[in-house]
């Protein structure tokens, strides 16, 4: 029960698909309001943007994930919401919302954002809550982009009964760059307190409105297929594990610059 719950609930980085097909990465260089879930500090430069999806995994079918994030530009503020909906079906449910601000001037931006998480156990009619924060930092020099977040800084008791036992934090430093203009390399490393990992990724647009992505981390590969127009895009991502087999992560976009 305790490794169901622990993998439902555990998922800071690689929500959307974007992310999930990068290994956990972002791309600095075209950011959607889903960046609210992994650097406040890379919320979009445009009026609105909204992302929605869904995580399905088929060897453990009942284990799902919905995310929802929607940002816009208010004077030289960029502001964002998020909603991750997960759990196993009619074992527990996941609940986690976020609220952000971020500012970046041409060399450099920050974001600070709110994490509040409710769990309950549905058999034992157990709930919990808990408050946390992420931060963002990103700085651009020369052709890279350099960034740093730490997500769910506060870590959190995330039990039902035993408050002792914290919850896991994430850090993630990345640097990024395009060479070509048409590709955006992704260098990462991710440390929790339990690991470090080191991981890659790449976006690779063929066409103005066709491109691959492709992560590498912890001799794991995942894969993406994304097609956009001026506004409109839908991204799919896949990955296999040893826990939860073959994941195919969903999600579509709507921006207005």
């Amino acid at each position: 029960m305790n490794t169901l719950i622990l993998l439902s609930v555990f998922c800071l980085t690689g929500v959307s698909s974007q992310s999930y097909s990068l290994a956990g990465l972002y791309n600095p260089f075209d950011s959607k309001s889903d960046a609210i879930f992994v650097n406040p500090a890379l919320l979009p430069d445009s009026r609105f943007s909204g992302v929605l999806g869904l995580r399905q995994n088929y060897l453990m079918s009942d284990l799902t994930d919905f995310h929802l994030s929607v940002s816009g530009k208010f004077w030289k503020l960029r502001a964002g919401l998020g909603l991750l909906e997960g759990g196993i079906k009619d074992i527990v449910s996941d609940y986690t919302f976020l609220a952000g601000l971020g500012m970046m001037n041409s060399f450099f931006g920050a974001g600070l954002s709110t994490r509040v998480g409710y769990l309950k156990n549905i058999e034992d009619n157990l709930t919990a809550s808990s408050f946390s924060i992420d931060y963002g930092l990103c700085a651009r020099l020369s052709i890279f982009e350099f960034t740093f977040s730490h997500l769910n800084a506060l870590r959190p008791s995330r039990g039902f009964t035993d408050k002792s036992e914290k919850s896991e934090s994430e850090m993630l430093f990345m640097i990024s760059f395009q060479v070509p203009q048409s590709v955006t390399w992704m260098l990462g490393l991710d440390r929790t307190s339990s690991k470090t990992s080191y991981r890659i990724g790449s976006e690779m647009w063929f066409t103005r409105g066709f491109g691959l992505r492709i992560g590498l981390m912890d001799r794991e590969v995942r894969l993406g297929l994304c097609l956009k127009t001026d506004t409109y895009g839908i991204d799919v991502a896949f990955g296999s594990s040893r826990e939860l087999g073959t994941t195919v992560v969903i999600s579509t976009n709507y921006s207005v610059r």
